[in-house]
């Protein structure tokens, strides 16, 4: 039978991805101060689409894992 996978990995590697994502995502966020930058409707639009996008994206992928070990019963 396979091990389990370790999950102290798992929280090692999520503790230095999800705050670099984070700061990325402030980084962004600054874009949206009318004192330094202009920008169009259209061009926030864009930018909040292709973000919405990318997060329900990675929502999914931690979604279907859980679904999928729900789906399977040996009887």
């Amino acid at each position: 039978m396979p091990s389990k996978p370790n999950t102290s990995h798992f929280v090692e590697l999520a503790n230095k991805r999800v705050p670099k994502a984070l700061k990325a995502l402030d980084l962004v966020g600054n874009l949206a101060n009318r004192s330094n930058y202009t920008y169009t409707d259209e061009q926030v639009n864009q930018i909040k689409k292709v973000l919405k996008a990318k997060v329900a994206e990675i929502c999914k992928k931690f979604d279907i894992q859980a679904d999928t070990a729900k789906q399977f019963l040996l009887k």
